[in-house]
């Protein structure tokens, strides 16, 4: 007789994540349609409706919405779209109130203030199409280049262990301003990452434009 020993998932008794200086101790769950229109909601009234600013929710979370039969994702890929010469005190502060924010909600935004440029290439990308660029044209913006994720007193992810995902030929980071950085170019591995998605047919360049969308999904 064999007897099969059921799997046990070990529950989440403690939590902690770190971005750079923002921190939780809430365990963030997949997202979903209610927590992304809180998120969207929450952040537009504190600063006066992004006024110049558009957003788009990319990426698989995105492409979901769209085909619920696609896997549903960890997080929300967010992108602002934003001038090279953007205002980097008031992008710094929209960006860390972004997080925190989804963070209190209990979703995670992984989120960039990019350029149109940026933006037109990737979701030409995630249509399979890889059209000639200059790297030093992709330009985008972050608000953290740190992280750590410690769950149950293990840590699980540090990103002072290994290469760290900037550490590319073709990936320039300059510290621009306190706790921003400006980051041009992209790496290979991120672009065969995502010309493989659209190869599985989980991309398909969807997104959703979180300015103007009536979210009428089914979900």
């Amino acid at each position: 007789m064999v007897t099969i020993k059921e799997s046990v998932v070990e529950p989440v008794n403690t939590f902690y994540a770190a971005f750079d200086d923002i921190s939780t101790t809430r365990a963030w769950d997949r997202p979903n349609l209610y927590n992304l229109i809180k998120w969207r909601d929450t952040l537009f009234n504190l600063h006066n409706g992004l006024d110049g600013i558009d957003v788009f929710l990319v990426g698989g979370f995105a492409e979901y919405l769209h085909n619920p039969r696609n896997p549903l994702t960890w997080d929300a890929d967010v992108c602002f779209i934003v001038d090279e010469d953007v205002d980097y005190n008031r992008i710094k502060t929209i960006l860390d109130d972004s997080l925190r924010i989804a963070l209190d909600i209990g979703i995670f935004i992984d989120q960039k203030a990019v350029t149109p440029y940026v933006f037109n290439f990737f979701q030409q990308l995630q249509k399979g199409v890889i059209h000639e660029h200059d790297y030093t044209k992709l330009i985008f913006f972050r608000n953290y280049m740190g992280f750590d994720k410690i769950i149950n007193g293990v840590k699980i992810y540090s990103s002072g262990n290994g290469k760290p995902w900037w550490d590319s030929p073709k990936i320039d980071v300059t510290n621009v301003y306190p706790g921003l950085w400006k980051v041009a170019g992209v790496s290979e591995k991120l672009i065969n990452k995502v010309i493989n998605k659209f190869k599985k047919g989980i991309y398909t360049g969807r997104d959703v434009d979180l300015r103007n969308s009536d979210f009428n999904f089914i979900t």
